[in-house]
């Protein structure tokens, strides 16, 4: 047989699981009595508040509670200790524990949906240190050894299992945290009316409370310590108090309220089990019956009474544990046989030491809480946010929430934002989620409704006022009331509809009336206007819609429409410029005599051609199509300036044509008068202005332009990058300003008698820079006079003599010979140069000057090694001495770059045998050590004085001569031109606004859709770079990106087309758009960067914008990948783990197979838009385009077709089974504001952006 004490933990055991399950039931009970937003705090502060509360009570509540009592008022113990490892002293520890987390969960559910969660664990912490303990020692001390040490117990005080100790304990403190965070926001009216607050879920609530039934038998039952006959009683008073209290709330519910109330059984239940605990062990069955059939009463009384007071229990947890704890706890001495109680006390006394229980308890767990919380909430308040409760706390607490709460959001949002485009997620198998679905359709049409009449009221022509029917009061007015009655948008809040209109007032209105009256201004004055109202119903009751147009212009116009025809006749007959009156037709109705002479016009007045016939050939379809806009309607003035042709001797001149609409009283048809002036003088004057800032601002001389007072009035841009300064801050300075401080006074007077006499000084300069550094610099001073004399401005030209300076200091130092192949060097080369143009200039003979550049000098430098290269370039150097005449000088510039000065020239054949004989030299093997080498030469030829006036001059012709001879394919001769040299200038100048333009941001994308061919829906989109200059033109990329290859900029090109498609992304994103997959063009230097090149300006531009790399593809010519497989096999590699896609680009013009690119990761090729040309009908591009698709497909590789312009050319790539397809037929390239509205506009909306050849359905989205 077991022996008893281990029965005895057996059953300890058991109960404590029991009471453990009870912690579930109050999960459940309190999770289902509130509202779903708060359902996952009110679950985590039970879970949490239970490991919370065994953790304080072991720390310190324990030692307290079971401690050595010090006179019954406080036990003394070791923290963390439980006095005893025996086992049963054990579970008396674990089952005394589970009694004071249950007094703490009490309070959760009290304070439920407004309490911080941290409060609340800092409030449980507080409970299971000290209330609990304190309250548990004073009746309960040593209760482990079957004493009452505790100053309750040895008055007599009785509670069998906690209904003061545990359960009231628990209501009281809650009902001192309730007075103090006060009740959940909408519970109460203004005036104490109450407003029900639903449960979320009963069935759960129910369910928590046959929870709580069951584990009561382990908390009740529990009690006994010990496996004896007394568990039997215990247990039955246990369920007859819930019988009795669940009996006793659904009579209260019935005679209350006429119906039987959930909750009031609920709790009723509970109230009995509250009520029995205390004296389980001493109340007969009928007496448990009977204290449970009156406790449900109490609970549901003291209910009442907290509503009727604002207090606001979320679960009734107050009136259940603290009401009918109390109840019990005096039911004890009332019901209780006296004999089980053993106190020895009379019925009478046995009351007075339960009531003393109760008031103990109510001190210490209600008075003093009280005024504690009272301060601490104070200083750290307690309750959470407004915005939080409505909210609810699964969200503001834990960020989770329910289908049901993010609904709610939605809803929330919409009527604090007015955002009618909110939706609501819809999950189609739930019932929030098909009301989301129903709501999301009549937002729909709703905010489509809206939308439209905003629309209306907003751009209205006319005043619109909404007006209150009663009041007159203005209640809304657009943004044209403004304008029409002169008053800012906050003025109409205080005005009514007589103070805007004279004598008007609502009442007349109620009928609706259309009618001119008075408008009256902020200054009394009034105007004449036009006004209609009507009366219009809404939500809230009637309103009075007024629109009002100001006529005073109208007015104006009919009474002085006369006089202004007489006033126009006279003007038109005397006017200077020319004028003329214009039909419908086009035909000119008259002309002034200023017109008859301007254009020498010999038709009488009455039989003039149409005025575009009177144009220069080349303008007329301009003038027509100006005329017929203003004509028509369309255009309220244009204004041009075109050419007209003088009939009598045959001139053409300049005109600027003003075309205005005229109506006239006699005459009510469209009719237009056209001011004709003759610009040509002016458009000449412009001309030469125009030409001359060109070469102020394009010069490599710093310019200066002093006013009469000689201060700085003008520098142009070589000025600013010289001296440091910006234009602005050397404006008004004086020339001494610019030079150094060692100048006196006596200088700048010689140098101004020099400019009064001679008009020029000229003369060597000590500069001083912005910074302070100084420079040598030629000055060149010219004076600007003005017809009578005065100066209007001095030219000051300053050449930087810094380089020349230290060119003659270097020349001391330095050889005047290249070391490697004793040619002569750059600075010899100049001299020669220099003394072969002055020879020239004194025989008035000729010199040419040849530029050489060897053509595949770098692979074989790279290849063959940098030795190898030496010997080249020295073998190189000889051949072309041996080909030149001994007067000529060859001369090595430096790297590949060799130069043949040829003095003496006679004619151009001597020049052009003699290059042709350096190329064929240079074309033969040579033989070096490290192997053969083969290589070619391009020559540049210019020639003094007819290229140039200058060396430098004619070192840039011959430059800009050999240039031209490698871009006509190398290994040729090219002679200088003037139309080469317009090139160069222009290449230069756009070279210069480029990098000014990387700098200053004036890069952007445009962005051109594709769409699958077999679907029609929208696949990707194509980032295209645009340049828009400070005047606002756009260029176009095949304007500036050669350049930028060949100047090395489209490395920065391409770093600025990532980071923007980047930022454009994110910035899509972050306004809630999903894009397609990006596609940016790589240059074939930016793809084989050294350092990881392209793939790690990808990722490390992805990280700082935070979105995937894979919402990125990478477009590449063929040409730029064959250039070095084995490193772009590497690239593409590093491209694919990034999952960036890479695209092919213009396939088909280079010469690469689909054999070799196969070997390469690439998933998709562009087929380039010239062969689409024709198809279908073109045969020939037909089977190109047949066999590269079927190829590539056949491999796995997309393609995507480039071009498309018409649905024969989409149909001809379905058939064939192309994948994706862009081009103007489907959409043009489009900034991104024009391409989100693309992608969110149903298909048959799609003609602004392009034809549309083919419909397409919503994206799939790239997920990040």
């Amino acid at each position: 047989m077991l022996d008893k004490s281990l029965l005895d933990l057996l059953w300890v055991t058991l109960c404590i699981g029991l009471v453990l399950l009870m912690q579930a039931g109050f999960l459940c009970l309190e999770s289902g009595l509130t509202r779903s937003k708060n359902s996952i705090n009110v679950a985590m502060k039970n879970l949490v508040d239970f490991s919370v509360s065994v953790t304080a009570f072991l720390a310190l509540g324990y030692p307290l509670m079971f401690g050595t009592s010090m006179e019954g008022w406080l036990g003394w113990g070791t923290p963390f200790s439980i006095g005893s490892e025996e086992p049963l002293q054990m579970v008396f520890f674990l089952f005394q524990a589970m009694f004071c987390s249950t007094s703490v969960t009490i309070v959760s559910g009290a304070v439920a949906e407004r309490l911080g969660f941290r409060a609340y664990l800092f409030l449980a912490a507080g409970m299971a240190l000290l209330i609990y303990p304190i309250v548990g020692h004073w009746a309960w001390n040593g209760l482990d050894r079957g004493l009452s040490l505790g100053w309750l117990g040895q008055a007599g005080f009785v509670d069998w299992a906690g209904s003061t100790v545990v359960h009231a304990v628990g209501g009281w403190f809650s009902l001192a945290l309730l007075l103090v965070i006060g009740p959940r926001t909408g519970r109460f009216n203004p005036d104490g009316s109450v407003n029900p607050i639903t449960a979320s879920n009963l069935p759960l609530t129910t369910l928590g409370a046959l929870i709580l039934w069951f584990g009561w038998i382990g908390f009740n039952g529990g009690s006994t310590l010990s496996l004896d006959a007394r568990i039997g009683p215990v247990v039955l008073a246990t369920c007859l108090g819930a019988v009795g209290g669940s009996m006793g709330a659904l009579l209260w519910s019935w005679w209350r309220e006429g119906r039987p109330s959930v909750l009031s059984a609920i709790n009723g239940t509970l109230a009995g089990l509250v009520a029995v605990t205390a004296g389980a062990h001493a109340l007969s069955p009928l007496a448990a019956l009977g204290a449970g059939l009156l406790a449900a009463p109490v609970a549901l009384l003291m209910e009442n009474w907290m509503l009727r007071h604002g207090i606001d229990d979320a679960v009734g947890a107050v009136p259940v544990h603290l009401g009918a704890g109390v109840w019990g706890t005096l039911a004890v001495a009332l019901l209780g046989d006296l004999h089980k109680l053993g106190t020895g006390l009379s019925r009478l006394e046995q009351l007075w030491a339960q009531l003393q229980g109760v008031l103990a308890a109510a001190l210490v767990a209600f008075v003093i809480p009280w005024l504690v919380l009272r301060v601490i909430n104070r200083r750290f308040p307690m309750r959470v946010t407004p915005e939080q409760e409505w909210q609810g706390l699964n969200i503001s607490e834990h960020g989770t929430q329910t289908e049901l709460s993010s609904f709610l959001g939605v809803l929330r949002a919409q009527a604090e934002g007015g955002d009618l485009s909110l939706r609501a997620e819809v999950d189609p198998f739930s019932e929030v989620g098909l009301i989301a679905d129903r709501y999301n359709h009549v937002m729909d049409a709703m905010e489509a409704a809206v939308a439209k009449t905003r629309a209306v009221f907003q751009t209205a022509g006319d005043a619109i006022l909404i007006i209150d029917p009663h009041s007159g009061q203005i209640t809304a007015h657009n943004p044209m009331a403004e304008a029409v009655f002169g008053r800012s948008s906050a003025a109409f809040a205080h005005l009514t509809l007589s103070d805007l209109v004279v004598g008007v007032t609502p009442q007349r209105f109620w009928l609706g009336l259309h009618e001119e009256g008075e408008g009256r201004l902020p200054d009394g004055h009034t105007f004449p206007l036009e006004l209609a109202i009507t009366r219009a119903s809404h939500g809230d009751g009637e309103m009075l819609i007024g629109t009002f147009r100001d006529i005073r212009a109208r007015k104006q116009a009919e009474l002085a429409i006369k006089a202004s025809e007489a006033r126009f006749r006279t003007l038109f007959a005397s006017a200077a410029l020319g004028m003329a009156l214009i039909d419908a037709k086009q035909r000119v109705v008259d002309a002034n005599p200023a017109l008859m002479q301007m254009l020498e016009l010999s038709h009488h007045r009455d039989a003039l051609p149409p005025l575009a016939q009177l144009a220069h050939p080349q303008d007329q379809q301009e003038v027509a199509a100006r005329l017929d806009a203003v004509i028509e309607g369309r255009s309220p003035q244009e204004n041009c300036e075109v050419r007209c042709l003088c009939e009598a001797r045959h001139l053409t001149i300049w005109t600027r044509m003003v075309i205005s609409p005229i109506v006239l009283e006699s005459n009510l048809t469209p009719m237009v008068v056209v001011i004709v002036e003759d610009v040509t003088q002016r458009r000449r004057s412009e001309e030469a202005l125009r030409l001359a800032a060109t070469v102020y601002e394009s010069t490599n001389e710093s310019v200066v332009i002093f006013n009469g007072e000689g201060r700085v009035e003008q520098v142009n841009q070589a000025f600013c990058r010289l001296s440091g300064y910006t234009a602005r801050e050397v404006r008004g300075l004086e020339l001494r300003h610019l030079l150094s401080a060692r100048y006196e006074k006596s200088q700048f007077d010689e140098m101004a008698q020099a400019l009064a006499l001679t008009g020029h000084w000229s003369g060597e300069v000590m500069g001083q820079r912005k910074q302070g550094a100084l420079a040598s610099e030629r000055l060149s001073l010219s004076l600007v006079r003005r017809p009578d004399g005065s100066t209007q401005n001095t030219i000051a030209v300053f050449t930087d003599l810094t380089e020349q300076k230290a060119q003659e200091e270097l020349i001391w130092r330095q050889a005047n010979f290249d070391p490697l192949t004793s040619l002569p060097n750059r600075r010899l080369f100049q001299d020669r140069l220099h003394q072969a143009l002055a020879q020239a200039d004194r025989s008035a003979g000729r010199v040419a000057l040849f530029f050489l550049d060897l053509d595949r000098f770098k692979p074989i430098n790279d290849t063959m090694g940098h030795q190898a290269g030496d010997e080249l370039l020295q073998k190189c150097a000889e051949r072309i001495n041996a080909a030149v005449r001994s007067s000529d000088t060859v001369a090595r510039l430096g790297g590949d770059e060799f130069t043949v000065i040829l003095p003496n020239i006679q004619n151009g054949q001597d020049l052009s045998r003699i290059a042709e004989g350096i190329i064929k030299t240079l074309t033969e093997p040579f033989y070096l050590k490290a192997g053969e080498a083969n290589i070619s030469t391009s020559v540049g030829v210019a020639v003094y004085p007819d290229d140039s006036q200058d060396d430098e001059g004619l070192m840039r012709a011959a430059d800009a001569a050999l240039y031209q001879a490698k871009d006509h394919g190398r290994n040729n001769v090219q002679f200088f031109t003037e139309s080469l040299n317009q090139q160069i200038l222009e290449r230069i100048a756009l070279e210069k606004g480029l990098r000014r333009g990387l700098g200053a941001g004036e890069l952007f994308l445009v962005y051109q859709p594709q769409v699958e061919v077999s679907s029609g829906r929208l696949s990707g989109a194509e980032a295209l770079v645009r340049w828009r200059l400070p005047t606002g033109e756009v260029v176009m990329p095949d304007r500036f990106i050669p350049m930028a290859e060949e100047s090395g900029l489209i490395v920065q090109v391409g770093e600025v087309v990532v980071s923007l498609a980047v930022q454009q992304i994110r910035a899509w994103l972050d306004a809630g758009f999903e894009p397609p997959r990006i596609s940016i063009n790589a240059s074939p230097k930016q793809f084989h960067l050294d350092g990881g090149g392209l793939t790690s300006i990808l990722m490390s531009t992805c990280d700082a914008y935070q979105i995937s790399p894979s919402r990125l593809a990478v477009e590449i010519v063929e040409s730029g990948l064959m250039a070095n497989p084995e490193r772009s096999g590497e690239i593409l590699a590093g491209l694919a783990k990034l999952g960036v896609e890479v695209e092919l680009d213009d396939f088909g013009t280079g010469y690469s197979s689909l054999a070799r690119l196969s070997r390469l990761q690439i998933q998709a090729l562009k087929l380039d838009r010239r062969f689409l040309v024709g198809i279908p009908e073109d045969p020939q591009n037909r089977i190109l385009v047949t066999a590269m698709v079927q190829m590539a497909r056949g491999m796995g590789i997309e393609v995507i077709a480039e071009g498309v312009e018409d649905l024969r050319q989409m149909g001809f790539l379905q058939d064939l089974g192309c994948h994706r397809a862009q081009g103007f037929g489907i959409a043009r390239p489009m900034e991104p504001e024009a391409f989100v509205v693309f992608c969110q506009t149903p298909k048959l909306e799609h003609p602004p952006y392009g034809n549309c050849i083919v419909g397409w359905a919503a994206p799939e989205p790239v997920r990040t």
